[in-house]
């Protein structure tokens, strides 16, 4: 029996409106204080979300957080969400993380002449990343990662500026089709995870939920959004489709051997349009330096 969904003809991981989401500051706060577990008073979207890595030299090579947002006392989260099963998706975010205390070293290094002080004018980054697929090997939805002593399994902190010991870095993963609302019991998840899951809900919405369920409504849409979301739309579709009639032909010509095909001519086509090498990243699951070296080699 298909899944039946709250809205059949998008999904609210969607590039597009995911970004429409977590560009509402008191949105981004809540799903922040929901799912890391800690004060939110306030957020600041930062602009220019777009992270250069530096080891690669392909003039359009580059890629994009779908947020990343800067609390009040100067933590900053990165929200990612990937729609496709990528095993090296957990490098990727410790690639953001890194690029992103980088950058903030930098511009640090910039705004004062003092670099002996420069580490402790620092502050930490946290990742969150939505996940359509499964990405641990076990039944739970939801995994919060930090650094722990080993041997005394307590758990580290660091002086930050500004303010008391905060943990240098954390990370959590929501794996959307993992959710069970009987095994995830406190509200505060449960209400994002059935959003994001786009099936009907369980619970009762809250007002920060209906306000993003709102978002969803394409009548209230500019007609800038609308075409982006038309195209979205067409390149998940594409994707989709050419993976399932790969993988039909496959049963012939070795189903890994034909999926893995498919995925790389649509990353050829996408590399041709100059799309975002993160969107790309999402829909075809191949890794930067899978899209980095397909780049070099059909001199795209």
């Amino acid at each position: 029996m298909p899944t039946q969904l709250r809205h059949p003809d998008l999904s609210p991981t969607m590039d597009l409106i995911a970004k429409k989401i977590f560009h509402k500051q008191h949105l981004t706060a809540d799903f922040i204080r929901s799912v890391l577990n800690i004060p939110v008073v306030s957020v600041e979207i930062l602009d220019g979300t777009q992270i250069q890595l530096a080891e690669y030299d392909h003039p359009n090579f580059y890629t994009t957080v779908d947020v990343c947002a800067k609390l009040e006392d100067g933590t900053q989260v990165i929200i990612e969400v990937q729609v496709t099963k990528q095993h090296s998706f957990f490098n990727r975010m410790l690639a953001y993380l890194a690029n992103q205390i980088t950058d903030n070293l930098k511009r640090l290094k910039t705004d004062q002449n003092k670099t002996h002080t420069l580490y402790s004018k620092m502050d930490p980054v946290y990742c969150i990343a939505i996940l359509e697929n499964e990405h641990f090997d076990d039944d739970r939805a939801f995994h919060t990662l930090s650094l722990y002593d080993e041997e005394t399994l307590t758990p580290v902190y660091s002086d930050f500026y500004g303010s008391s010991q905060r943990p240098p870095m954390k990370f959590a993963f929501l794996e959307l089709n993992k959710y069970n609302k009987d095994k995830i019991t406190e509200y505060h998840l449960q209400k994002w995870f059935e959003f994001f899951s786009n099936k009907p809900f369980d619970i009762e919405m809250d007002p920060v939920i209906k306000e993003a369920e709102e978002l969803l409504d394409q009548t209230q849409w500019t007609e800038e959004e609308k075409r982006m979301f038309d195209q979205e739309r067409r390149n998940r579709d594409l994707y989709e489709g050419a993976i399932a009639q790969v993988a039909y032909d496959g049963q012939q010509l070795g189903i890994e051997k034909g999926i893995q095909k498919s995925k790389t001519e649509m990353a050829k086509a996408m590399l041709k349009d100059k799309l975002d090498i993160s969107f790309i990243t999402k829909y075809t699951g191949l890794t930067q330096q899978e899209l980095q070296q397909l780049a070099q080699t059909t001199h795209i």
